[in-house]
């Protein structure tokens, strides 16, 4: 390994710290600062964000508000200026976030390295995940619709439940205001690529609605053919998508909230099968259905304190068809998978003084899952349930300082197996010395209890298996005055990950066994800045991801990850933006244990978009340059596109 890698991590953290050191002496005395950012410090406070139901933490715009991990938020503007066809778009340009494509057509999303099956899914709030693989794919989540995306990095809070090794995702999407809302939206692009979209809200006194439709479909995508090089149709890549998402609220008071939500995700696709580096199957699924609804909400108690609540219940539909040859006419088989999880968390934010707070939480769940592995067969039965309880103090001291320590407890109850219970806790400290610079260094242990498919699975499953463990550190500065700029170095170390391979007592069959230990050192930066015509956007990310148990590269992770955003308003209503992607070679794993290269790749795509009075329309060219792009072998990316739409704000 590279001696250099495995020092620029260390490295970083020291000038960070020194940084955090030095800004103390530095600054000027609390009674010495400049009187317009004492009063600019002061406004900020008073100005508390909104308390609403689909947050599980309120992420404040307060330096002294924020949480002790990085959290990256993507806003509707972002959305609605990249206009990207689901959330595995729309989350790319995110520091700190790489998106793979690959088998069955999944789109895999990395945090700092740590993939989706680590890795918190939320729906306003509500845990969003298949129970079987503890998975989720980022097309099966649209952007239509969408307020935010808050991505949380490194130690995150305690309050979050079991799960969350690897980060966190919270999608909330748009609420009513006193303004009605009615936007429709739609686009066309090759091949037959079709969305229409409706998105609608309005809140009247203590009532309000808002929800959203949309349907998607495509005969699928093109890439270039290395050996022929001209363009071609991806077989078995065309999809059927229809969304629905609606909310009921209801304010009792002007300190309470009530929120009854039901959703809908109906699809069905096809899987293209690999072109090298593993044999071709022709998988398709008839339908891959998910269904939610949730109540829940909150109620301010006393003079500052809040308590939150959520019940929920989310099913999935899901059947794979497996065919003999191309032309999908024979069935060799058809699975068929039933699961639903079901749930309750509740929170309070105890306001003890004007230095302290504290913040509890106790959250439920239940995965039910029934599998059956071919049409006709019996069904498969496996449940279990998790349980988590959390408490974090928040306690500000000397003005400019806070101590934020948590500890959560987390219980599996397995379907077989002995139950596993895991204690993790968390520590923080931040300094904000002036409302325009924010320094945090944090620690904390993240567990993640093994997946059903990894314990229960037939021939590989391993209902012993320990939960996977993990510490990691963080240093992060922010400095938001005359631009934007956040750099923040972590370390992360894991152990015990669960990993299938081949032993002579088990026949050299596959069977799941906790035998990876893993380090994800590295560092992120990001840099804003806006001028009157124009603004732009870079992030930076370096890894230095190595597997310690088998001394090699850990897989399909760029060391280094580059990418950007730039747009120009040439003139008031037009607006021209580009993206740009750009990743070092990583590797990947085949069949047989050996690592394969993966090359470096460029995706650059345009967005050019005109307003008038309520109307926008917008061209988008994806993949520029035409580059055949793949991050998991025998798996292109789409080759070049180019799609038009529009816009309309009825109301």
């Amino acid at each position: 390994m590279n001696h250099l890698c495995l020092r620029t991590p260390a490295n970083i953290l020291a000038v960070l710290l020194l940084t955090c050191l030095v800004l103390g002496p530095v600054s000027l005395p609390a009674q010495n600062r400049n009187d317009q950012e004492k009063e600019q410090e002061k406004a900020q406070q008073k100005v508390k964000p909104p308390v609403i139901t689909e947050e599980i933490l309120v992420v404040s715009e307060v330096p002294k508000e924020r949480p002790v991990s990085t959290v990256t938020m993507l806003d509707e503007t972002h959305m609605e200026r990249l206009k990207p066809l689901d959330l595995s778009e729309g989350i790319r340009y995110a520091p700190g976030v790489s998106v793979s494509f690959g088998d069955k057509s999944t789109y895999t999303l990395k945090l700092r390295g740590v993939d989706d099956r680590r890795i918190a899914m939320l729906v306003d709030g509500v845990p969003s995940y298949e129970p079987y693989y503890s998975s989720f794919d980022l097309k099966t989540f649209t952007t239509d619709g969408i307020d935010s995306v808050q991505i949380t990095k490194g130690p995150s809070s305690v309050l979050y439940g079991a799960n969350t090794l690897g980060g966190i995702v919270n999608i909330v999407t748009q609420r009513p205001t006193n303004q009605p809302r009615l936007t429709f939206n739609g686009a066309y692009g090759e091949l037959n690529t079709r969305s229409l979209g409706l998105n609608t809200g309005y809140q009247a006194n203590r009532l309000g609605f808002s929800g959203g439709l949309l349907y998607q479909d495509s005969d699928g995508y093109n890439y270039k053919d290395q050996t022929s090089r001209e363009k071609t149709q991806r077989s078995n890549t065309d999809y059927r998508r229809f969304n629905f998402n609606g909310k009921l609220y209801v304010n009792p008071t002007n300190r309470s909230e009530i929120l009854f939500n039901v959703g809908a995700y109906l699809s069905d696709y096809g899987m293209p099968p690999a072109l090298e580096g593993g044999k071709a199957r022709y998988w398709r699924f008839k339908n891959w259905d998910r269904y939610t609804i949730n109540a829940g909400g909150y109620s301010v108690v006393g003079e500052r304190s809040l308590a939150r609540f959520r019940a929920y219940y989310t099913r999935y539909n899901n059947t794979l068809t497996m065919y003999s040859g191309p032309e999908l006419e024979e069935v060799r088989f058809e699975s068929t998978h039933n699961n639903a999880v079901h749930g309750f968390f509740g929170m309070a934010d105890l306001y003890l003084n004007t230095s302290n707070q504290l913040k509890v939480s106790f959250d439920y769940k239940g995965d039910d899952v029934r599998i059956r592995d071919d049409a006709g067969e019996p069904w498969q039965p496996f449940d279990q349930l998790t349980v988590s309880v959390g408490a974090e103090d928040h306690w500000r001291f000397l003005e400019d300082w806070q101590l934020v320590a948590g500890l959560s407890l987390d219980h599996l109850d397995k379907f077989e197996g002995e139950s596993t219970t895991r204690l993790n806790p968390l520590v923080g400290l931040k300094y904000t010395p002036y409302p325009w610079l924010d320094v945090h260094a944090s620690f904390s242990q993240k567990s993640r209890f093994p997946s059903m498919r990894s314990m229960y699975s037939s021939g590989s499953g391993n209902p012993d298996l320990l939960s996977e463990s993990g510490t990691i550190w963080e240093l992060s500065i922010t400095y938001n005055r005359d631009f934007y700029f956040t750099g923040t170095a972590f370390l992360q170390y894991f152990k015990d990950l669960i990993d299938s391979v081949r032993l002579p007592e088990f026949d050299f069959q596959r069977r799941y066994f906790n035998i990876g230990e893993a380090r994800i050192p590295g560092f992120e930066l990001q840099a804003q800045k806006s001028i009157r015509w124009g603004a732009a956007t870079v992030n930076y990310t370096f890894l230095d991801p190595w597997n310690v148990s088998d001394d090699r590269p850990l897989p399909v992770i760029s060391q280094h990850n580059l990418n950007f955003e730039g747009r120009v308003y040439p003139v008031s209503s037009l607006r021209i933006s580009l993206y740009g992607i750009w990743a070092s070679k990583s590797y990947w794993l085949d069949s047989d244990d050996e690592l394969l290269e993966i090359p470096a790749y460029f995706n650059l795509d345009a967005v050019a978009a005109y307003t008038f009075s309520k109307f926008e329309i917008f061209a988008k060219f994806s993949n520029i340059f035409d580059t055949y792009i793949y991050t998991e072998f025998g798996f292109p990316w789409r080759g070049r596109y180019f799609e038009l739409g529009f816009r309309a704000d009825v109301l």
